[in-house]
């Protein structure tokens, strides 16, 4: 997450990763409308990068701006971050444990 001086926030990224199997989803990236393209979007990917290297990685659905931003990010860094895709199984299965308690909490 990102934050300005005073504490408010700039930007976040979200994400799920596995170590084991090098693999990641790239859930959201999001930066306050004010300070759109200031280049935030892309200091939080690179953090990301950083702190996960050699990972593959996918993205959610994206929107028109967010595949301009990952087709950007791609060139950058030749790093490719396709929509979709298969997960691991240790996140496929993490996700699948987090529906099923969030469908239960709604269905009790």
């Amino acid at each position: 997450m990102l934050r300005d001086r005073c504490g408010a926030e700039l930007g976040r990224l979200r994400f799920r990763a596995c170590g084991a199997c090098r693999a990641g989803r790239i859930l959201d990236v999001r930066v306050v409308d004010d300070r759109r393209r200031e280049g935030l979007g892309r200091e939080l990917l690179l953090a990301l990068l950083e702190r996960c290297p050699d990972h593959r990685w996918t993205t959610t659905l994206q929107t028109e701006a967010g595949r301009r931003f990952f087709a950007a990010m791609t060139e950058e860094t030749s790093v490719p971050f396709p929509r979709g895709g298969p997960l691991c199984a240790h996140l496929a299965s993490r996700l699948t444990r987090a529906w099923r308690r969030a469908t239960a909490i709604g269905a009790g």
